[in-house]
């Protein structure tokens, strides 16, 4: 009775609707992502439903990534003791509705890699030292799913878009929207980003860049303006093994109630055209501090999707780690 008690609590409706959404999603953006470039292969060609067909699922993947992450909150309104019966049980083999979403959102980009993108913004927090070619635009959108309190349930914590233009003379601008938290309320903050890369190595592999983030908060505002700015280089060896490191500094209260500064670097090494192993670290105990390890995955010539795990410099025994997916697209 017990047994059964636990595994309609793990597996209710709002957790198996999460994980058909978030599937649903990962699937949306692909496929429309496939549709909208076949449209331009073709041309003229291709039926003009074809091209609909395309937009709108790349339209409705945001609603399902969305939905997703309200229904793992609904999940979490269940009696806390209801959830922790499974792990209070310790049954051998029992697989938690957590353990299955991550599983599910793994295969989902894992079974649609079988579909090259250049000048990645950033490995997952620190930025690359790539910049856009002039007029080039490149969108994505991060997830965090977080567990809370050691629950089998867990839920989507945070939600960043962005997008960056080239702009030309290897300069990019972009827009980060930040502070898009569910549960609870939002503290959402503009942050228009500036990055110029005055030296690229042809051919020994280095290169620098310089770059910095404006902090505008619009809502639940906490300070009215901060700033976080870096330089720094990377090494790229002929094996493809790309390394990065800098250093950086916010101003007071965008990650701490002081300034703070620190170093960044980053690891990149490519197991094949499709796949590549990424860690990035910032240095220090505040908001921005983790190191996240993780998966790169060229999924077409235009998408690129990221899986990793950030774990937090300070309290990491105490839950401060997340799974941190991204989904980015070249539009152009």
């Amino acid at each position: 009775m017990n047994r059964q008690r636990t595994k309609n609590a793990v597996w209710s409706w709002e957790v198996i609707g999460a994980i058909c959404c978030f599937a649903g999603g990962m699937i949306a953006a692909l496929l429309g992502s496939v549709l909208t470039a076949s449209t331009w292969i073709l041309g003229a060609v291709a039926h003009p439903m074809v091209r609909g067909l395309g937009t709108a699922l790349l339209i409705l993947t945001i609603p399902l990534l969305i939905l997703a992450g309200y229904c793992m909150d609904w999940a979490e309104e269940e009696p806390k003791d209801t959830r922790l019966q499974g792990s209070q049980s310790g049954e051998r083999g029992s697989v938690s509705a957590y353990q299955a979403l991550i599983v599910t959102i793994f295969l989902t980009v894992v079974l649609i890699a079988r579909l090259e993108v250049h000048a990645q913004q950033t490995i997952f927090n620190v930025p690359t030292t790539d910049v856009l070619e002039k007029g080039k635009v490149y969108g994505e959108l991060d997830a965090s799913l977080k567990p809370t309190d050691g629950a089998l349930v867990s839920r989507f914590s945070s939600f960043v878009p962005r997008v960056v233009v080239g702009a030309g003379s290897q300069v990019g601008v972009g827009l980060n929207v930040t502070g898009n938290i569910q549960p609870g309320p939002d503290s959402t903050t503009l942050v228009p980003t500036i990055k110029w890369k005055p030296y690229q190595g042809k051919k020994n592999g280095w290169a620098f860049v310089v770059g910095d983030n404006l902090f505008v908060p619009v809502r639940n505002r906490a300070y009215d303006a901060g700033n976080y700015v870096y330089a720094q280089l990377s090494k790229t060896l002929k094996s493809g093994t790309r390394v990065t490191f800098g250093g950086y500094d916010f101003t007071q209260n965008v990650v701490a109630s002081a300034n703070r500064a620190g170093g960044q670097f980053g690891f990149e090494q490519p197991l094949n055209k499709k796949v590549t192993v990424a860690a990035d670290w910032f240095t220090g105990k505040h908001a921005a501090g983790y190191f996240t390890p993780g998966m790169v995955f060229k999924l077409s010539p235009k998408v690129t999707g990221y899986a990793g795990y950030s774990i937090g410099n300070q309290n990491p025994s105490k839950g401060n780690h997340f799974f941190l997916l991204e989904l980015g697209y070249n539009f152009n």
